[in-house]
């Protein structure tokens, strides 16, 4: 062997030495798994959706129509006629209603005027209740014809009830006239009967 082959042999063993550290090195010792991967949870966040101001407006203006619908007569007048105050645009459509589910009279009449007053203000607030206000004021104002034509029909079926009776008097009266003709004729001295 030569010198180098001499020299070679030794380098060789040691790097294959180095080599098989190397590797044993590695298969002992595993690298450490990785982290897990942090858990990330997203906050579940419950938003109402916008609310349009006609819609609340409608909610009010049934959740009204609902408490009112079940308040016995007397209740529902005090409602109908309890000061409001003159801002509240809500508060006049609340008097409104209850003046057209009381029945009394004149009190139609006052709900339209309240209605007027909501469908004539300029104000921002007013605005979602205008349309919930015409339509009630057309419910009114139909109902309010209604009323009339019955009223009328009533007035109509009252006199020619009266008319009727009239005539059915004056009928009875000739009737008893004939009848007391008749007696008069059949008490007479010789008139003979059946003749």
């Amino acid at each position: 062997m030569s010198m180098i082959e001499d020299f070679a042999s030794p380098i060789r063993a040691a790097a294959a030495g180095a080599l098989a550290l190397a590797l044993a090195a590695c298969a002992s010792h595993e690298p450490p798994p990785p982290a897990p991967a942090p858990i990330v949870v997203a906050p579940i966040v419950h938003c109402d959706p916008p609310r349009d101001p006609q819609d609340v407006a409608a909610r009010h203006f049934l959740a009204t129509q609902d408490r009112l619908s079940t308040l016995n007569s007397a209740d529902l007048a005090q409602e109908a006629n309890h000061p409001i105050d003159p801002t509240s645009i809500e508060a006049a459509m609340d008097q409104a209603l209850a003046l057209s589910m009381t029945h009394a009279p004149g009190d139609i009449a006052r709900a339209q005027a309240v209605l007027d007053q909501v469908l004539h203000n300029n104000t921002p607030q007013a605005d979602p209740f205008r349309s919930l206000a015409r339509l009630l004021a057309y419910r009114l104002g139909e109902q309010r014809r209604a009323e009339e034509t019955a009223e009328r029909a009533n007035l109509q079926l009252r006199d020619q009830q009266r008319d009727s009776q009239k005539k059915l008097d004056a009928l009875n009266d000739k009737l008893e006239a004939l009848k007391a003709i008749e007696r008069n004729l059949n008490t007479r001295p010789g008139a003979k009967p059946g003749s």
